[in-house]
């Protein structure tokens, strides 16, 4: 990409040179649009070195040859890590909410059988009475 850019800019530079040397309208026509074209694509040549140097950068910090790293397998392995860690943030919070439910059923459970033990204390009683 940024040999393309660096193409680019050439080009722009030499249509810049024939306007120069071209005639008075056509340099008033585009002029302006040419000199800011020529203007974006230096702006662009130095975002794209900025950029080679945070991959430099990035490359050391990961313990990367700063040759052969790719920042387009980087932001694939971000994007996967980024991924399962998503996933196992809503696995685990499924698994909170299990476990909730299942305890909740296992008191209600006591309480029936405490209820249902009481009912059948109760009618044990009665019977021994009589």
């Amino acid at each position: 990409m940024r040999a393309e850019a660096g193409d680019n800019l050439k080009k722009l530079l030499e249509v810049e040179k024939r306007l120069f040397l071209s005639t008075e309208d056509l340099k008033i026509q585009h002029t302006e649009f040419v000199q800011n074209s020529v203007s974006a694509s230096k702006d662009l040549q130095e975002e794209l070195a900025n950029i080679e140097k945070k991959k430099e950068e990035l490359a050391d910090y990961l313990c990367e040859d700063r040759k052969k790293m790719s920042l387009e397998d980087v932001f694939n392995t971000m994007k996967t890590f980024r991924e399962l860690f998503l996933k196992a943030l809503q696995e685990n919070q499924e698994r909170k909410e299990q476990a909730a439910k299942s305890e909740k059923r296992k008191k209600e459970l006591k309480v029936e059988d405490a209820k249902r033990l009481k009912a059948e204390h109760g009618k044990s009683s009665v019977f021994r009475k009589k």
